[in-house]
């Protein structure tokens, strides 16, 4: 392709300004956010531009590109308060049924969260034949907007004969660890500490595994306070909630499992397979957040006096909205949000020096989980408060001297990369042409990689496919996906078959139709199509000499580039 690294290289050095008039305070956030920055003299980046807002808010919230045609109307609109009412138009509306109507799949915004709990929880091949089943039960969530809480206590309490049928028995068979074979027979405590160990982590942000193998005094003084003073047995007490937990293969049917309370509970002798023995200690249940002991309650086992306590505890909104914080901010308030130190929470107790108090913005921190818990643990209302904020509608331009310490003010809006989905979506709506995919196991068709419920739906059909999306950080969900960017990232966009067959003039295509355009035209839809905004007038000069020496190769080309330029792949 002739000129086209000189092109990609001039546009890709070209600025994204974005201005705007000082940050009004719209709501608690602002309140804290822009309260620290005045009292630390630390400034702000300007309020971000109507494209630079639109392509994030409809990234982060749906997973999808703007179309030009949203974008057209949203710049165009002067109606005060058209931001909200944007934001709000990207939450799918509750369902409607009736006699004889079938459920349908109903957006992307349901779409981007169900891969990301999909990620969170690991729904993978280890659940194989219930993992239709588990995706489709966090999309209905996600759907009918099921508090959080009570969609955390469904799947820790969940029970089923198959969890092929019962979507939420797969988080707990997900947990399971098996004895002899591997496939026979459940090793019932090991599965007991992960349960423990995972639900911690995931709905508490706190991290017991490296104090599940040993005690913590000795070896965590340098990671964590609150670690350093645990033992294994405050693992085992957690894990004992879980003691009559039963998982087990249904009918030798590997990996179908039926999920039940029918064990004896948590015995110490029983050997382990992925830890160092046990030792002789208390395991009655206790929660290790408070002590909280059993109470058998009427009607109320061990597991479900768990999820109970569990969802009832101020670290569980805590935690659940660091974790939305950081996906839609770029980092926690906590930061890593699994990775909570509960000695280092309170800014009127501190810890000892040299370590300080672990959230950027604690007021904050517990002023929105008092919001979330109010509102009934409701996450779009969680998300919603975020994204109105002007703390996430600051650009991510910062038009004067950054300093690393701005960082945990949140004086900029972080950039990231875009997911592997998000990235191959973004280049099929961009190019017009999509594939057509289907579920595994299902007879159901899709064309947004984001609608898979796990990645074996087209790893078969389209292999070249399945292995650009593990360069981009795609993965088995066994561990997290990566944002990070690589130099194979960078090669595949220039030089892969699916990237150049798709710059192509062909039917049906983006190209296509945009040649019966004039060339004016025709370079404001590839930058709207791809970047989320007009050209400038070097860009557009640029592109349209180009067109003039070869319409057609140089429409070609020019699609090429965009997509080639860094601001295509990042979300500013």
């Amino acid at each position: 392709m002739g000129l086209l690294q000189t092109l990609a290289a001039a546009l890709a050095g070209v600025p994204l300004l974005a201005g705007g008039p000082a940050a009004a305070r719209k709501n608690l956030i602002d309140e804290f956010i822009f309260s620290k920055m005045e009292k630390s003299g630390v400034p702000h980046a300007p309020i971000a531009s109507d494209e630079e807002f639109l392509r994030r808010v409809t990234l982060d919230l749906t997973g999808r590109l703007p179309s030009p045609e949203t974008i057209r109307a949203f710049t165009a609109d002067k109606t005060p308060g058209k931001r909200d009412a944007y934001i709000e138009t990207l939450f799918p509306k509750l369902p409607t049924m009736g006699i004889g109507r079938r459920p349908t799949r109903v957006g992307p915004y349901l779409d981007r969260w169900s891969t990301f709990f999909g990620d969170m929880f690991r729904n993978n091949e280890q659940l194989r034949e219930g993992i239709n089943s588990f995706h489709d039960y966090i999309y209905k969530a996600l759907e009918l907007n099921i508090p959080y809480d009570e969609f955390v206590r469904d799947m820790i309490t969940a029970s089923g004969v198959s969890t092929w049928t019962t979507g939420p028995a797969n988080f707990v068979a997900r947990h399971r660890i098996m004895a002899g074979d591997g496939y026979s027979e459940m090793n019932h405590e090991d599965t007991a500490d992960e349960l423990a160990i995972w639900t911690t982590r995931l709905f508490l942000g706190v991290d017991m595994e490296c104090f599940s193998c040993h005690d913590g005094k000795g070896h965590l003084e340098k990671v964590s306070l609150w670690a350093a003073r645990q033992k294994r047995a405050d693992v085992w007490r957690q894990a004992a909630w879980f003691g009559k937990t039963y998982v087990a293969p249904v009918y030798g049917r590997i990996p179908e499992f039926r999920v039940n309370d029918s064990e004896k509970g948590y015995n110490l002798k029983t050997k382990s397979v992925v830890r160092l023995p046990r030792y002789p200690a208390d395991v009655a249940p206790a929660f290790i957040l408070n002590g909280a002991r059993y109470d058998a309650r009427p009607g109320e086992n061990e597991r479900e006096q768990y999820a109970r306590l569990l969802t009832a505890h101020p670290q569980f909104a805590r935690a659940t909205v660091n974790l939305f914080w950081a996906e839609l901010m770029g980092r926690g308030i906590v930061d890593p949000p699994f990775g909570f130190d509960m000695d280092r929470q309170d800014p009127a107790n501190p810890p000892p020096a040299p370590w300080t108090v672990q959230p950027s913005h604690p007021e904050l921190l517990n002023a929105l989980a008092e919001d979330f818990r109010k509102h009934g643990h409701d996450l779009r209302h969680l998300m919603r408060t975020i994204v109105q904020s002007n703390a996430y509608q600051l650009s991510s331009y910062f038009p004067g001297d950054w300093k690393p310490a701005y960082d945990t003010y949140f004086a900029r809006h972080a950039t990231r990369r875009m997911s592997a989905e998000e990235f191959w979506d973004a280049v099929q709506d961009a190019t017009g042409i999509h594939d057509s995919y289907k579920v595994k196991d299902l007879d159901r068709k899709f064309k947004y990689i984001m609608e898979a419920s796990f990645n074996q739906d087209f790893a078969a059909s389209h292999p070249s496919l399945w292995n650009m999306m593990q360069d981009w950080g795609q993965t088995d969900r066994e561990d997290p996906p990566t944002d990070r960017a690589s130099m194979v990232q960078a090669a595949s966009l220039m030089n892969h078959e699916l990237i150049l067959n798709r710059v192509k003039v062909a039917k049906g295509g983006r190209l296509e139709k945009l040649l019966a355009k004039d060339n004016d035209a025709l370079v404001d839809e590839l930058f709207l199509a791809t970047v989320s905004r007009k050209p400038n007038e070097r860009e557009r000069a640029m592109s349209l000499d180009l067109l003039s020496k070869q319409r057609e190769r140089g429409a070609e080309d020019l699609l090429w580039a965009l997509l080639n330029r860094a601001d295509f792949i990042l979300v500013q």
